[in-house]
Formats: structure tokens, C-alpha cells, sequence
């Protein structure tokens, strides 16, 4: 797999990662959700709604990208790595419980990657050959 796509595809779930992020961040600041002009205003002003903007912006031109030099399956499979990023980051710095269960299915999703990377590698090769 060429470098640039690697580096997009973790460019890529470092968008995702940062939105979701973004996402917890806002919600802790802004509370519950309540149909006001004052709620919406802090929610526009609140940093983590400006990152979230900024992530998935980032996000969409780099899927936009790698979508035309790379299948959809596996480009698809491997944003929801963001699944994983998510879980980690939230673990470690924000204190959030991470089960045995949830490292399980962590795994998995990192297995199913790998293994679609793999089949695309292969099906690429023998197309060559």
C-alpha cells in the first residue's frame, strides 16, 4: 500500500477521532439539549462545536481522497477504526471505563481491518499478475 494512502487513512481517523471527541466535549459543556436561541448560541461557541465542524470537514475531503484510489469495503472498514480511537483516547484521558468486553470488540474491529487490508492486497496482486 502506497505511504500517502497510510497516512490518509490515519489522517483520516484522526478526523473521526477528533469529532467525536468534539462531540463529548460539547455535550459536557453545553448540557441537555434545549431548543433556545441561548442553548443554541452557546452550542456555536463552545470550542469542541468548532472542532467538530473543523474534524469532519477534514474528514470528508480525506475519505473524498482516498476513495478514488482505493476500493470502498476496505476504505469504509478502516474509518471505523475511529471505534477504536475513540475507546482508547477515552480511557486516558478521560477517565471512562473501557471493559474487557469492549477491548474484545476493539480487537475484533482491528482484525477485521487487517483482514479486508489483506484481501484488498491479494485481489490487487492477482489482478497484476
Amino acid at each position: 500500500m502506497k505511504r500517502g494512502i497510510i497516512l490518509g487513512f490515519l489522517a483520516l481517523v484522526a478526523c473521526d477521532t477528533l469529532g467525536q471527541i468534539g462531540f463529548k466535549l460539547t455535550a459536557n459543556a453545553v448540557g441537555a439539549i434545549a431548543i433556545e436561541i441561548d442553548w443554541l448560541l452557546k452550542l456555536i461557541t463552545t470550542p469542541g462545536f468548532v472542532m467538530i465542524v473543523i474534524a469532519y470537514l477534514g474528514a470528508f475531503v480525506l475519505y473524498m481522497t482516498l476513495i478514488k484510489e482505493i476500493d470502498v469495503g476496505p476504505l469504509f472498514a478502516a474509518s471505523h477504526l475511529e471505534l477504536v480511537s475513540v475507546s482508547a483516547f477515552s480511557y486516558i484521558w478521560l477517565g471512562e471505563r473501557l471493559t474487557l468486553v469492549q477491548l474484545c470488540g476493539c480487537a475484533c474491529i482491528v482484525a477485521g481491518v487487517v483482514m479486508l487490508g489483506l484481501s484488498e492486497h491479494r485481489s490487487a496482486s492477482a489482478d497484476n499478475a
